[in-house]
């Protein structure tokens, strides 16, 4: 029962994690989208310098990103996207009192921007510690061995226990273990967000 109780407190705190990061990745996805609405408003050719650098984050979120991320390395290649943007942004000088009122939003949702995507990377980092790894699988192989010492006159209703208890152990196992890399593996975060963010951005030419 003990046992039970960690490994299931333990499989709860992956999946939380997982959801977690789950939700910063649409929350991600869905800032870049009110950016680039935000965007609109601007005159030209500051509004489609902007836009071209949203859609190139987005772009490079999806191509180069995510492959990095699937095999554990921290992606770079929408940071220096970013900074492109965040150089554009913060540039620009509204030149009327519903601009500023635009310009000061988008600066807002710039920042805010920064910290999910921070948190994306970092959660990409972010698993259990070896030991824990060896403290469940440990603990799984003692409890299925424990039931050897059941007293059972039937040796085929002994051997049906062990073998449910070992598959029950055994789901929760490879379950933990599925989520414990959110970006990586079959039963990962996908940039679905963001494909649907790119629907929303057509694509235009850089002004000469």
């Amino acid at each position: 029962m003990i046992y039970g109780i960690a490994l299931g407190l333990v499989a709860a705190g992956v999946w939380t994690n997982f959801q977690t990061l789950s939700g910063e990745v649409d929350d991600e996805a869905g800032i870049t989208a009110a950016i680039y609405q935000d965007v609109s408003a601007y005159p030209m050719p500051q509004r489609q310098y902007l836009q071209q650098h949203l859609r190139n984050y987005v772009l490079a979120v999806i191509n180069q990103d995510w492959p990095q991320l699937r095999q554990g390395y921290t992606p770079q290649a929408s940071t220096r996207v970013l900074y492109q943007l965040k150089r554009e942004l913060f540039n620009f000088v509204p030149t009327d009192a519903g601009l500023r009122l635009i310009h000061e939003q988008a600066l807002v949702q710039y920042n805010e921007l920064a910290k999910v995507r921070r948190n994306r990377l970092q959660g990409n980092q972010s698993s259990l510690p070896a030991v824990l790894w060896w403290v469940i699988i440990l603990g799984a192989f003692v409890n299925i061995t424990i039931t050897w010492f059941f007293v059972s006159d039937h040796v085929g209703y002994h051997l049906l226990l062990t073998v449910l208890l070992a598959l029950l152990l055994g789901s929760l196992l490879f379950l933990t273990a599925a989520m414990d890399n959110p970006f990586q593996g079959e039963f990962s975060i996908d940039p679905k967000s963001f494909n649907q963010v790119l629907t929303q951005m057509p694509r235009s030419d850089r002004p000469k």
